[in-house]
């Protein structure tokens, strides 16, 4: 049984805010949650576990603290982003340390991949950086069968994925950066047995897929993002905040789509 857990910086245990210094911190944060999943995946049964990365430079995992019967992915830029080392050989997919979409009220440090986007939906369905990476999951028919963040990232995950997915909330967010935490042996042990108890139950769980032709809409922060991006392939101005595109042959190249628009909406805008 293999499972594939990408591990985000935002919904980790003990940590509410954005900050330069804590570097060295967040980095011993994002391996030890990572870990604890880990841990819970062989707790169930799994014989292959790979570890990716979601978040900064994409290099935040401490190799020599990781758990050592896992493989893990590191670095960027790589295709699916979030989602690379995840294939249709997976059993399962688990989202670790992950946050709300942008806009979300008492979500600790909520965005949608960058803080130049405000919303991003596909064929209608708003998501942020959790449902994007579910719906790619979902695209090579693998569930994911834990979310571990803040509360509002656990009930993000409900809503679109249903209640068979495992939530482990180590933090409640009082406001965007600041939060009542779980003490952080308790939090890795939360993630730990969710992790297992995700992975025994994963025939609850199904694939989160958004079925093609798949359509694109990303609204940003400020119309210079969406001006950078005129005359960029295939791209219609749907007002000054917004653009599309339509029609993608499947979810994986509409996310690529916007995974390249944003890259240069952020580069010029």
């Amino acid at each position: 049984m293999k499972v594939f857990i990408t591990v985000d910086l935002e919904g980790v245990s003990g940590y509410a805010r954005w900050d330069s210094a804590d570097r060295a911190r967040e980095r011993e944060l994002i391996t030890d949650d990572a870990n604890a999943a880990v841990a819970g995946c062989f707790d169930a049964g799994a014989d292959a576990v790979v570890v990716g990365e979601a978040h900064g430079n994409m290099r935040n995992l401490l190799p020599e603290r990781l758990d050592p019967r896992a493989r893990f992915v590191s670095g960027e830029p790589k295709a699916l982003n979030h989602m690379a080392g995840l294939d249709s050989s997976c059993d399962a997919a688990m989202l670790v340390g992950y946050h709300a979409k942008a806009g979300t009220l008492n979500a600790v440090m909520c965005h949608t991949y960058s803080l130049s986007v405000l919303s991003l939906r596909f064929n209608g369905i708003e998501v942020g950086e959790l449902g994007t990476d579910a719906a790619i999951a979902g695209r090579f028919g693998v569930p994911v069968v834990l979310m571990a963040g803040d509360e509002a990232a656990c009930r993000e995950a409900r809503g679109l994925l249903g209640d068979g997915v495992q939530t482990v909330a180590v933090k409640k967010g009082l406001g965007r950066f600041v939060a009542e935490m779980l003490p952080l042996e308790a939090a890795r042990a939360a993630i730990r047995a969710g992790a297992a108890a995700g992975l025994r139950g994963r025939a609850a769980c199904k694939p989160f897929v958004i079925p093609p032709p798949v359509r694109v809409e990303v609204t940003f922060t400020s119309p210079s993002h969406a001006d950078a991006l005129a005359g960029f392939p295939g791209l219609r101005r749907v007002d000054g905040c917004t653009v599309a595109h339509d029609g993608a042959a499947d979810f994986v190249q509409a996310y690529g789509w916007f995974d390249a628009a944003h890259f240069l909406a952020g580069a010029r805008g």
